[in-house]
């Protein structure tokens, strides 16, 4: 009997321990409030002008359909444009904006249960932030100088400083 019970409480730990989920995120992000979603086709060939980015795309997809007090409301729209080129870039840029009309902006570069190489990190940060200037100067984004966080998770800072797990608010 005892026997049995150890077995079925092996067992349970076993199952709990499977779907538990222990995925590990590793990567850069670098997030912002805007105030809009800027014209994004006009926004995909200006990457596309960029001498190291050979290959963006653009696609949206509807996001979540939120439940709050007042009632269920629009699903969120998000926008994506990823972009690669050279051996080691590759990014993608989000635009989330909610039904109240709220804009948030992600650039990424992050896997899940591995890290990227650092060599794809400190290629594509230059062009993160190369994107966001013009997202400002071109596009009317200003808010960034404000509002950006930045997020260096697993890997090391792309501006040199030590592997970490931190979300912190840096300069351009």
């Amino acid at each position: 009997m005892f026997g049995d019970m150890r077995y079925l409480l092996l067992l349970l730990l076993a199952i709990s321990l499977a779907l538990c989920g222990c995925d590990t995120v590793s990567g850069v992000s670098r997030t912002a409030a805007v105030h809009k979603v800027p014209d994004l086709a006009a926004v995909k060939a200006h990457i596309e002008g960029y001498p190291e980015v050979s290959e963006v795309r653009l696609w949206q997809r509807e996001g979540g359909v939120p439940l709050t007090l007042t009632g269920i409301h629009k699903a969120d729209e998000v926008y994506y444009v990823s972009y690669s080129g050279e051996e080691n870039i590759r990014g993608t840029l989000m635009f989330d904006k909610n039904y109240k009309g709220e804009v948030e902006y992600s650039q990424t570069l992050m896997m899940m249960n591995l890290r990227p190489p650092q060599a794809w990190i400190d290629a594509t940060w230059p062009v993160m932030k190369k994107i966001e200037k013009d997202l400002e100067e071109h596009f009317g984004l200003s808010e960034f100088p404000q509002t950006l966080r930045v997020a260096v998770i697993r890997v090391e800072n792309p501006d040199r400083g030590e592997p970490n797990n931190s979300l912190h608010s840096t300069p351009r």
